[in-house]
């Protein structure tokens, strides 16, 4: 009992690191794609800058070019935006199984406290006696599956 036990509970452990693995890997995922949102952001200030800095020459060329720079900068504030949310929602999802696997490692060394605790005596478990009628063969038993099988 005790080694099924302590196979469960590695089980559940490697369960835990793997999910742990999983959230660091989501956040360092979302890490980048905030970085090169942020990247390309500021090109955008720069090419803002960059026209408010021409002479007003062509007035209706540079309307268009800051509309486009607006639109862009809007774009990346709305991937930005998208990308917290989906990171949130991978990371709600991954936080259930990781709890999950937390309490399974839990149970499983509760369990292992409990077994260790008994007296020797009782920790040996002996299998129970068979009651008589389940003693003999199978063949003996009403519900038998296999009518013609003797010993």
């Amino acid at each position: 009992m005790k080694s099924l036990l302590e196979g469960r509970t590695e089980l559940t452990e490697t369960r835990l690191a793997v999910t742990a693995t999983q959230i660091m890997e989501r956040l360092r995922i979302r890490a980048s794609h905030l970085k090169q949102l942020m990247s390309e952001e500021l090109e955008i200030d720069t090419k803002f800058l960059q026209i408010r800095d021409m002479p007003m020459g062509n007035n209706i060329d540079m309307m268009g070019l800051e509309s486009k720079l607006d639109q862009s900068a809007s774009m990346i504030r709305s991937a930005q935006r998208r990308e917290d949310t989906e990171c949130w929602r991978d990371l709600a999802n991954v936080m259930r199984d990781f709890l999950n696997a937390w309490e399974g490692v839990s149970r499983n060394e509760a369990k292992n406290r409990f077994l260790a605790a008994l007296p020797a005596s009782q920790s040996k478990a002996h299998p129970p006696s068979m009651p008589p009628a389940m003693d003999k063969y199978h063949n003996d038993n009403p519900n038998n599956h296999y009518p013609n099988h003797q010993r």
